[in-house]
């Protein structure tokens, strides 16, 4: 359980040609208190100064109100569903009701690999090169999370982890093959 920090929870299953993984989220314990006593604070000042705001300042403030309690809410849920098979690679992702999905056809993917927090609004979680674009998912997942869902892949679909993890470039190799002999 992590105090301070955001992560996820990763949950790998292998069966009928496929490879499942979920990743739910983890929040940080302590800070999501301290968001909530954060924004009912807020809330409590603006209410009691309403009267004199200007009619722009109330629109301004009850939308910062309001993107701040889905923020919340969405810390709380964005599960996210990560199915790798012979033909498709589909990412699935739930958030506060709502599911987004997404496929590609592994015959376009390559370079799948961890990438770490590059900055401030980047996560560290999974990439790959979908054609001429990357798609990043598995967000605040760990490098060994990553590892272990890598691991899954060639074991249980050797093929697939050839193709999406095939590099260009041979002196880049970021994965090794496992001998399980």
């Amino acid at each position: 359980m992590s105090l301070f920090k955001r992560e996820r929870a990763v949950d790998i299953v292998a069966a009928s040609g496929m490879v499942r993984v979920t990743v739910n989220p983890r929040p940080a314990w302590i800070a999501m208190p301290l968001e909530a006593v954060g924004i009912v604070a807020f809330g409590v000042v603006m209410v009691r100064d309403w009267a004199s705001m200007a009619l722009w300042l109330r629109a301004l403030l009850l939308w910062a109100i309001a993107s701040a309690i889905i923020g919340w809410f969405y810390q709380l849920s964005g599960s996210e569903t990560i199915a790798f098979s012979a033909q498709k690679l589909a990412t699935s992702k739930e958030t506060l009701g709502w599911n987004r999905t997404r496929e590609y056809p592994v015959a376009n993917c390559r370079e799948l690999e961890w990438r770490e927090q590059s900055g401030e609004g980047d996560n560290a979680g999974l990439q790959c090169k979908v054609g001429w674009r990357t798609i990043k998912f598995a967000h605040h997942i760990s490098e060994h999370e990553a590892q272990d869902i890598l691991t899954a892949l060639q074991m249980n679909l050797p093929d697939v982890a050839q193709q999406i993890c095939a590099m260009p470039d041979s002196s880049k190799k970021h994965f090794t093959t496992l001998n399980l002999s």
